[in-house]
């Protein structure tokens, strides 16, 4: 089997790409993945990282700058398709998965005018703008959540899958990790991350909570962001509190405070935590939902077409987290939101039920049975 795999621009069409590539190696062995994306985009690292084979094509963003910007970003888009099909001519894939961003629309629409099996994966509640233009060209949609206002014809090709998340992150055991860490087996966790940038707004709530938090017993894991370290370890300074140092190790927590910009194994963090912090990214939650934890979830208030709220919505509405609106945001909302999650062990482990009964596991199969049915 050949497949050609596309969606960059940011992590969380990356990721789901690559794990779905994965998935296709391991139920296809012998099975030759070419990833195709923006050679200045992120996918080019990490898909060279990841061991696939990279083929650049051009490819660019509409944005909303004036009629001579929308013209250039056109002729390079243009551009890309003939690449696009230049490259599929050459390898003749069997399949071409997209998982959006602007990065995968030259490729999806190449190959669906030359009648390719086509495979799109939406990660979020809200569709992206390309995926919007591709859901009608492709034959066949992945749905993380359902998705509000399709067209009855992509309505028709489409099919809730869930979100394909690590194995590392499935496999991650609660007891094993926190030993790892070095925090206790018998006090609550409390993890906040704003992911790999970090998340000013919630790194300054939570900090107005971390001396009250510990004298409680409750230990905690703050993920603070690479470019937010300086401030956030200035903070932890006037608390008397330590910082840690990521490395391609393990870190300890000290007093069962772990402070850190990011780890490298995320999935301890995650299988150690009782109750989780951060954003509404699509990714974020599928790992949340997919080991079952509860969550106070901070929408971040700029993604486009405001998915981030809707995917926190999902949630909500299921029981396994609460939100908070930035704009609401404080040490006292957060400190609310978190009272009973941490204190009220029988509705914590509602929550946790909650979530794990919304999140899928098996996403990477559900979406190489859907890719197996496409190619016969």
């Amino acid at each position: 089997m050949r497949v050609m795999i596309t969606g960059g621009g940011t992590g969380g069409h990356i990721y789901p790409a690559l794990a779905i590539a994965e998935a296709l190696r391991q139920e296809y062995p012998g099975c030759e993945v070419v990833y195709v994306g923006n050679a200045q985009g992120m996918e080019h690292g990490l898909a060279a990282e990841a061991g696939y084979p990279f083929v650049p094509i051009h490819v660019a963003g509409f944005s909303e700058r004036g009629l001579l910007k929308a013209l250039a970003v056109l002729r390079q888009n243009v551009r890309g398709v003939a690449e696009a099909k230049r490259e599929l001519k050459k390898f003749r894939p069997d399949l071409v998965v997209g998982t959006g961003g602007y990065a995968c629309g030259p490729l999806m629409l190449a190959a669906a005018k030359m009648g390719i099996p086509t495979l799109l994966h939406e990660q979020n509640a809200v569709m992206g703008k390309t995926n919007t233009i591709l859901s009608s060209r492709v034959s066949r949609i992945c749905l993380t959540f359902p998705v509000a206002g399709l067209k009855s014809a992509a309505e028709r090709k489409s099919v809730i899958t869930g979100l394909p998340v690590r194995d590392a992150i499935l496999r991650a055991d609660k007891a094993k990790s926190r030993r790892l860490l070095g925090l206790a087996a018998d006090a609550p966790v409390v993890l906040l991350t704003g992911g790999s940038q970090g998340a000013r707004h919630l790194n300054q709530a939570f900090a107005g909570l971390w001396r009250e938090l510990l004298a409680e017993g409750v230990q905690i894991i703050h993920l603070c962001g690479d470019k937010l370290l300086d401030e956030t370890a200035a903070l932890a300074q006037q608390a008397g509190l330590p910082v840690a140092q990521a490395d391609s190790g393990v870190p300890q927590a000290e007093g069962g405070f772990l402070l850190l910009p990011y780890l490298h194994h995320m999935e301890y963090a995650l299988a150690a935590a009782d109750v989780v912090i951060g954003r509404a990214g699509a990714s974020f939650l599928a790992e949340l939902t997919a080991l079952g934890r509860s969550a106070v979830l901070v929408p971040y208030p700029f993604a486009a077409g405001n998915h981030q709220e809707h995917n926190a919505r999902a949630l909500v509405d299921a029981g396994a987290a609460t939100c908070i609106a930035d704009a609401e945001l404080s040490a006292d909302s957060l400190r609310a939101a978190l009272q009973k999650p941490l204190y009220d062990i029988k509705l914590r482990d509602e929550m946790a039920a909650a979530s794990a009964a919304i999140g899928r596991r098996d996403a990477a199969a559900a979406i190489v049975q859907e890719a197996a049915r496409l190619i016969g």
